[in-house]
């Protein structure tokens, strides 16, 4: 593999990771909003699995989503789909999970399967884990901000800070030159 494509692999990976850590919370939301209604933890996953064509950081997560739904719809356990989508596995997938936002993940499905074998109240979990995964979500957009200030550094050293030197100063000692005795 060249430098160039591990290069843009673990940008895409990266971006995967952030959209992950954007969307999360809107898609926790939207399963307690299922489950206050009346879903199954496995027909809210169902239900959620359908925003899967949808754009954006939802769209990246219904995706995971809809990748243990497709499991659930072929009879397997909620803890058998989750393995075989590979989101257990932290190494380098095929599904792309890179460990931070897989267990994320992990996490919101596993407060799904503890309620569907115990039947407990799932409102109440889902409420602490948004209130989790917002603070992350910030964390996520923070980062991103501190990466943007040190990639502008570039464009900043090369075009701006010499057209600054031409515009600004050229001129000065242009006229500071014309001003010595010859």
């Amino acid at each position: 593999m060249t430098g160039e494509s591990i290069i843009r692999r673990r940008r895409a990976e990266r971006r995967l990771g952030h959209d992950r850590a954007i969307g999360l919370p809107t898609v926790v939301m939207l399963l307690s909003l299922a489950t206050s209604a009346g879903h199954s933890p496995r027909s809210a996953v169902s239900w959620v699995a359908r925003l899967s064509n949808a754009g954006g950081a939802v769209g990246v997560v219904a995706r995971d989503f809809a990748a243990v739904d497709e499991r659930l719809k072929l009879g397997a356990s909620l803890d058998t789909a989750i393995i075989e989508t590979g989101i257990v596995d932290t190494g380098s997938t095929s599904r792309g999970f890179d460990a931070p936002s897989a267990s994320e993940i992990i996490r919101v499905l596993d407060v799904l399967r503890r309620a569907e074998h115990d039947g407990g109240s799932l409102q109440l979990q889902l409420e602490f884990l948004i209130r989790d995964l917002r603070r992350n979500r910030a964390n996520a957009l923070d980062e991103a901000a501190q990466r943007l200030t040190v990639s502008l550094l570039f464009p900043l050293v090369l075009c701006i800070l010499p057209a600054f030197i031409l515009l600004a100063i050229a001129p000065l000692l242009v006229e500071a030159l014309r001003g010595l005795p010859t």
